[in-house]
């Protein structure tokens, strides 16, 4: 009996034992058929690796081949623009050298001479009037100015003088000396005077224009009025120190665009009739070209700017000689308060 069960346990054993050894042998193929299938899928990505390393290094063989010819051709582009340049340039030294009369009108016409005596002002827009001034200088309302030429001073009697059909009055308070500006001179001898010099007295909107300087302030340099008298002659520093009448013109300082005297010394005529206030002007803008008619053809008004050394009508006083200030007077009128200077066209 013990014979039979150890025959028995015997033939488990065996069982057990090819059993293990199956299993063994199945895990040695599953790992040897992974060995392999990692050896194939490196290969693969190797041999891709190569394909792509020679593709790149056939490119940039192809593309080192192309790059002088590209530079060649950028080269001839850059000579031609550079052949081209030098052609102009020698073109225009030969111009200047073998025409220079021609070359001399071109620079004049883009360019006019300013003219001797006056100064240029530049175009622009202002607001000409004052909301805070006198009744007559509203509405303050926006004016487009054409750069022009005007007077740096006054006209002197120098100047008048050689105007040999312009006339002009005498009184008290008069100027003698050739570099005061001429007074006692009515509104048509002003003109005449202008027109005999091919010049024409300023509208009123280009006298303020000019007068303003590019300022919306009570003065070109701003509303300071202790410094007044470094560009005006008033009557705080002519009657208030003994000083009669007007002074020799430019003693004062010009204003940012070089014009003298546009504050004080002599009040200034200019072309437009006097209105009571600027409405006209809104309704009809083209009457600041001094086209406008007088509201009473038997009593002409005529506009005058800029206040006096001293006088009536407060013209010597800080107010009197702002640059919005405007008086009134008869066409006729002739006064050692009031003179004028010329304006002019700028040749298009």
């Amino acid at each position: 009996m013990f014979t039979h069960l150890h025959e028995n346990n015997k033939q488990k054993l065996n069982f057990i034992n090819s059993f293990e050894l199956l299993k063994y042998g199945i895990f040695i193929f599953y790992k040897f058929f992974i060995l392999v299938f990692a050896v194939f899928a490196f290969s693969i990505a190797q041999a891709q690796t190569v394909a792509r390393q020679h593709d790149f290094e056939k490119d940039m063989q192809e593309l080192l081949t192309e790059t002088p010819a590209i530079q060649t051709e950028f080269a001839r582009q850059h000579d031609f623009e550079k052949d081209a340049v030098e052609e102009v340039e020698a073109s225009e030294e030969f111009k200047t050298e073998f025409f220079p009369e021609m070359t001399a009108v071109q620079t004049e016409k883009e360019e006019p001479q300013i003219p001797e005596g006056m100064v240029k002002i530049p175009e622009g827009e202002f607001l000409m009037g004052s909301y805070s001034g006198e009744e007559d200088e509203l509405p303050d309302h926006l004016v487009y100015i054409k750069s022009f030429f005007l007077d740096a001073h006054e006209v002197t009697n120098e100047a008048y003088s050689r105007c040999h059909e312009c006339e002009r009055g005498s009184g008290g308070f008069d100027t003698f000396d050739r570099q005061q500006p001429v007074v006692y001179v009515d509104w048509e001898n002003a003109e005449s005077y202008c027109n005999s010099q091919n010049k024409r007295l300023p509208t009123e909107a280009e006298w303020e224009y000019a007068a303003r300087a590019g300022s919306y302030d009570k003065y070109s340099f701003g509303n300071n009025i202790s410094l007044l008298e470094n560009y005006a002659w008033l009557k705080s520093n002519t009657v208030d120190k003994g000083l009669w009448g007007a002074r020799k013109v430019s003693g004062k300082l010009p204003n940012r665009w070089g014009v003298h005297d546009l504050y004080g010394n002599v009040m200034e005529w200019v072309q437009n009739y006097y209105t009571p206030d600027y409405f006209p002007y809104i309704r009809e803008p083209d009457l600041h070209n001094g086209l406008n008619s007088p509201a009473d053809n038997e009593y002409p008004l005529r506009v005058v700017r800029g206040g006096a050394w001293g006088g009536l009508h407060d013209a010597g006083t800080p107010e009197g000689v702002r640059s919005a200030k405007r008086y009134a007077f008869t066409e006729w009128t002739r006064s050692f308060q009031i003179g004028f200077r010329c304006a002019m066209d700028i040749p298009e």
